[in-house]
């Protein structure tokens, strides 16, 4: 009997995140989705606790999935994918670029489980 292929996604890595064309098209996909942004942590939580596949590095070594909550710190409001979510004057660019590199991968992830069509233009 064939085993089926494990699925294997990679996590992010810092130096595609701060990419500027990258960083603008996770910005504008997770815009777009329209999830509320108190939905957003369950979201990415169920997504990845969901994924019957495998999560690494690009080193190869295994990514150990952190507690969302506590990556995203003690705010019930989700103030900062609010913050995150608002765009320049233009209404084409975010309107700061975050350097919380944990939260950025976590929503990068979520996108490369759920939506990989989407994840795949970001580096482009």
């Amino acid at each position: 009997m064939l085993s089926q292929p494990v699925c294997v996604v990679y996590v992010a890595t810092r130096s595609e995140l701060v990419r500027k064309s990258y960083y603008r098209r996770l910005w504008i996909a997770a815009r777009n989705l329209k999830v509320p942004r108190r939905a957003w942590l369950d979201e990415i939580a169920d997504t990845l606790r969901d994924f019957d596949g495998m999560i690494l590095y690009r080193s190869g070594i295994r990514y150990n999935v952190p507690d969302i909550d506590e990556v995203f710190g003690d705010d019930p409001d989700v103030r900062w994918l609010g913050y995150y979510f608002l765009a320049d004057a233009s209404h084409k660019y975010p309107r700061h670029r975050s350097r919380k590199f944990q939260r950025l991968q976590l929503i990068d992830l979520y996108f490369r489980i759920r939506y990989p069509d989407m994840a795949e233009h970001f580096g482009k």
